[in-house]
Parts: C-alpha cells; structure tokens; sequence
C-alpha cells in the first residue's frame, strides 16, 4: 500500500498484531518496510522487507513514518498513534485535552472533556507543532479552507483530507492526514484523531456509506510550506 521508515535504533517485528506475538527479529533505524495491510485497531501495521529474502511480519505502526516529506506533521502524528478517550465520562484523556486546547471556538467545559469531536483539534495541534498556523477551528470543514486545493487523484501521502459526513443522527465533517487511495480509488486511508475514539489509521470511502454514516471527501489541501 504505501512505504514507512523505521525511527527507532530497533523495532521488534512480530508474528501478528501485538506485542503478545513473538518476535521474529529487529528491523533497524531507517530501514524502509512495505506496509501491506492495517489491523483492526488502526495501530499496527503488517510489513515486508525489501528483497526475496525479507521478513514480513507486524510492527507497531507508531515506530513507522510514511514517506511524506511536505507534511511534517505527519511525523508528529504517528507519535500520537494510540491515544485514545478514557471510557465514561468521569475521566479524560489530558493528551486529548491538549489537542481541544490549541482551537478559539469550544468552550472551557468542552476542551475538558475528551468526549469533544476533537479531529480537527487533533489536525490543528499537529501542524502547529510545527511551528505552522492551522485554523484554530474545532470544525473540521474548516480545512477546506487551508492552503491550497490539490485534485484527489494528485494527492500524495501528508495531505490533509476533508470529509462531509451524515448519519440518521445528523451531520457534521472529519478531517485527517491522507496516506493513500485503495485499488479501485473508492476508499481513502487516512491517520487522524477521533477515529473511532482514537488516533489511529482508518479507512473511509471517498463517496459512500460506511457504517450507517455517509462519507464524502470534500477536499484535500497542501501546505506548499
């Protein structure tokens, strides 16, 4: 699907999705994997070395920085990859909370609570981590506004997909860092926050209905730096 640099000095690979799997060997500091599949946690990612002879196993996909190079937020997100909300509503996440805290439209109470939509926050954090100006907007929509306009079938890895997205329940938008497109260009990865409660990566459909929910991908937008 897409290719990923190790960052550590030394990444276990693992049989399967977990650190409960056995270890079947280190991968070291900049080796590049293919990434062949995401499991169901969006934490983990199934690899291959390059060659005939290359291990193919799971690594923890927070270990793993895809190839993006005009999108550094990209490396500050994969830092991030497993932070999820605290179940109940007694206790919240204070990484979450940090993330609501970057945006100028929620209230106090709101950026307590990790139950917040909190993509965009995420989004926003992110971009400014590196020293750039997001929207400031807890809307996710609000980056179809960001920097410049790119055709879906120009993205690249880094960019930032907007979606619009409507339920029985109502409506609303997501947005989060495009990786790739899938086989038949009907569904978009993508690594972002609040994706099912957690950043993570997940699929969604460029123009459909998953899960009870209709996504469309309004927009994907590049910095230019």
């Amino acid at each position: 699907m897409f290719t990923v640099t190790v960052t550590p000095d030394q990444l276990h690979m693992r049989q399967g999705a977990g650190t409960g799997f056995d270890s079947i060997g280190f991968v070291i500091r900049g080796t590049v994997l293919t990434s062949t599949a995401i499991d169901s946690t969006g934490t983990w990612l199934q690899v291959k070395e390059g060659g005939a002879k290359g291990k193919a196993g799971w690594c923890s996909a927070r270990y793993l920085l895809p190839d993006a190079p005009i999108a550094p937020w990209l490396a500050v997100s994969i830092k991030e990859i497993g932070i999820k909300e605290y179940a109940g509503t007694d206790s919240n996440h204070p990484r979450i909370q940090l993330y609501l805290s970057t945006v100028n439209n929620l209230s106090d109470l709101d950026k307590l609570q990790d139950e917040t939509a909190w993509c965009s926050c995420f989004m926003n954090w992110c971009v400014e981590q590196c020293d750039l100006v997001g929207t400031d907007s807890a809307w996710a929509k609000s980056w179809g506004n960001w920097r410049s306009s790119i055709p879906v079938a120009s993205a690249q890895t880094g960019d930032i997909a907007v979606f619009d997205r409507s339920n029985a329940n109502g409506g609303g938008g997501h947005v989060a860092i495009f990786i790739t497109l899938d086989a038949d260009k009907k569904n978009v990865l993508v690594l972002g926050g609040n994706q099912s409660n957690a950043v993570r990566y997940a699929w969604y459909p460029v123009d459909g209905v998953q899960h009870g929910t209709k996504y469309k991908l309004l927009s994907v937008r590049r910095s230019g730096m």
